[in-house]
């Protein structure tokens, strides 16, 4: 009789449920996004005293404020009488005024006068001030933690912000000048393992994988919390655009660094700086944003050319994708599949989409 050899079995995706159940939805929330670094937006957004821009995490409302003191500031947006929202988008204001009773709050959070409140014994415009939270600046970029107890964004991601300095060249210079946004009919961990897998790339994306960045050269490395993508420029003749190959030193190069749970930063060949952000709506439902940064805070045309070839070929694919697979997260014939693990972590490998699984399921563990 012949000795069998057993072999160990691959590695298989989450279960469906895990994309499709409000619950579980919730749990990462509480236990990811309501403990992670969040993407506020860019600092160059926030130039002076008195602009302020409103983002949300999971379903919580917050701003960001630039105060007169010069340091900007991340609240709860809710004032601390009845509970009315104070701020709503983006723009620019001398005091935080809320449109319910009119409440007045400094740009620190401080109130500054509650209508009639004198005549209420014991009530002190000292004690009361708006609820603020972490905020920190990265690379030019700003993100906020609601958890007061988290590890700072350099303990999170061991020097990576240095080496993203030191790929990209001058990154304060930079401002921020175009952005778009699209709702995904699909699952926040749907949208954030087709980013950082390129085993469709060659399939699906032909501009990307050809004209943007040599496959046979493309990486991916999983490292804690942040996966970093790097890769060559095709030849000259592939390229779907014209770039600066002077840019800096990694001009010929493309790298990006995408940063738990839902942040990644890009820079392509030529050195144009981009960056992705995915917001969890519902369970079903996410909210992706591009945007696009230059160094002299101008839109010109050529990168016009860059962002308008992004938007009509690898994004808008990629929409197509997810909302194909939430579908089918939604199948009573799905059976979780096996993942194609490489060793060589070569273009056609999935090792990515094991690491975020990995840190879901550590997560909502904790």
């Amino acid at each position: 009789m012949s000795a069998v050899t057993s072999q160990p079995d691959p590695v298989r995706t989450l279960a469906a449920h895990y994309y499709t159940d409000p619950v579980i939805f919730q749990w990462e929330m509480e236990r990811i996004f309501y403990r992670s670094w969040q993407f506020v937006g860019h600092a160059s957004q926030l130039a002076e005293p008195g602009d302020y821009l409103g983002f949300q995490v999971g379903g919580q409302s917050l701003v960001a404020v630039h105060g007169s003191d010069g340091q900007i500031r991340a609240f709860y947006n809710v004032c601390q009488h009845r509970g009315h929202e104070l701020l709503q988008g983006s723009g620019h204001t001398r005091l935080i005024t809320c449109p319910y009773h009119a409440w007045v709050y400094e740009l620190d959070g401080r109130l500054r006068r509650a209508r009639n409140s004198q005549c209420v014994a014991g009530f002190d415009p000292a004690n009361i001030r708006l609820s603020q939270v972490r905020l920190e600046h990265f690379c030019g970029f700003l993100f906020a933690n609601l958890n007061p107890e988290a590890l700072s964004m350099a303990e999170t991601f061991p020097g990576i912000e240095a080496e993203i300095r030191d790929f990209a060249g001058d990154m304060d210079s930079l401002q921020a000048v175009h952005d778009f946004s699209v709702e995904e009919t699909a699952n926040w961990k749907i949208a954030v393992e087709n980013y950082n897998e390129c085993y469709h790339c060659q399939t699906t994306h032909p501009t990307f994988a050809r004209g943007v960045v040599d496959p046979g050269s493309y990486r991916i490395s999983a490292r804690g919390q942040c996966l970093q993508h790097r890769a060559h420029a095709p030849a000259a003749e592939w390229a779907a655009y014209r770039y600066d190959n002077k840019a800096s030193q990694h001009a010929h190069d493309y790298s990006s660094w995408f940063l738990w749970p839902s942040f990644s930063l890009q820079v392509y060949p030529g050195g144009v700086v981009n960056s992705y952000h995915w917001h969890p709506l519902q369970v079903e439902q996410t909210r992706v944003t591009r945007g696009w940064y230059a160094r002299d805070g101008k839109l010109t045309p050529e990168l016009e050319t860059i962002i308008e070839l992004d938007r009509t070929t690898t994004f808008a694919e990629d929409l197509v994708l997810m909302a194909s697979v939430q579908r089918g997260m939604n199948s009573r014939g799905y059976r979780p599949g096996p993942l194609i693990v490489d060793p060589d972590e070569s273009i056609l490998s999935e090792h990515p989409v094991l690491a975020l699984q990995q840190l879901v399921l550590q997560a909502l563990a904790d």
